[in-house]
């Protein structure tokens, strides 16, 4: 009698969802998620009426409605040039470095890089980039003395470092407002890097010079902001947060020694040596 009476509820409960359903006149979206018939035609009203909205594809079955202002058209070309410089001086730090003494160290880097894309997509670009990085670091003296237990110290060292890469990208915008100003975007970038460095600490008789010639093979992930300044030129601040690199390195110094060695990596942090600051012209 008990399970008679639990069947007859299962039933009744049942029927009662169906008919909330059809008065509802709900449908039924990829996976068992139920949207309210009016709802869903409006909001396929508003993506369909407005040129600027996009429908982002779903991922897999289920259709989360994600809509995106277009921000860069399908077949439109996009060229540009971003740049970033870095310049540290040991003078500017005397209080952080207060343990050291005779801190005398001055580091600047710098980076160009022109591109060029063209829009295979709405909000979606591939393109080409080269680049130039130019790094110096000099480290004149610096010597650190704890309770005249312990006393380090170093001086005369300079390192110097050229590379020139060529690259290939891929952009995915997002546009914030319906007036096409303001964007998200996100790159992934695959860079092949070539150059050389030098590494030279010592003087007189103790004077020795290591020259090195880099390849490299980097595939970084940038995420950035972009603004529209006038109605085509639009300026852009990106930043580096995960890199994956293999490095070959061939070495001589100046007594004639010979090495080589390989490195790989991955880094999954802000690098504050790649902010990049740039213009980009939209045609």
């Amino acid at each position: 009698m008990t399970r008679l009476f639990y069947i007859c509820i299962l039933v009744l409960l049942a029927g009662v969802q169906s008919l909330y359903a059809q008065q509802r006149d709900t449908i039924i979206i990829r996976d068992t998620v139920f949207l309210d018939k009016e709802e869903f035609e409006r909001k396929k009203d508003i993506v369909e009426g407005n040129t600027n909205l996009i429908h982002i594809k779903p991922i897999g079955r289920y259709d989360r409605g994600i809509v995106s202002y277009r921000f860069i058209p399908k077949k439109k070309w996009i060229g540009g040039l971003t740049f970033s410089y870095v310049n540290y001086d040991s003078d500017d730090s005397r209080l952080l470095f207060s343990m050291l003494k005779d801190f005398d160290c001055n580091f600047k880097t710098f980076s160009l890089k022109p591109f060029v894309g063209y829009a295979v997509a709405d909000n979606m670009v591939v393109g080409a980039k080269l680049g130039y990085n130019h790094t110096i670091a000099d480290l004149g003296n610096v010597s650190l003395n704890i309770d005249d237990d312990f006393d380090f110290s170093l001086s005369n060292m300079r390192y110097a470092e050229d590379l020139y890469s060529l690259g290939i990208f891929h952009r995915s915008y997002i546009g914030l407002d319906d007036g096409k100003l303001f964007g998200l975007f996100n790159e992934t970038t695959l860079t092949y890097k070539n150059g050389s460095s030098s590494f030279a600490r010592g003087e007189g008789e103790e004077y020795k010079r290591t020259e090195t010639t880099i390849n490299e093979l980097h595939l970084g992930i940038s995420p950035g902001v972009a603004v529209f300044i006038t109605q085509n030129i639009c300026a852009e601040l990106s930043f580096g947060v995960v890199g994956f690199k293999y490095r070959t390195e061939k070495q001589k110094n100046n007594l004639g020694e010979i090495g080589k060695r390989r490195t790989s990596g991955a880094d999954f942090k802000i690098n504050l040596f790649n902010i990049n600051i740039g213009l980009t012209v939209c045609m």
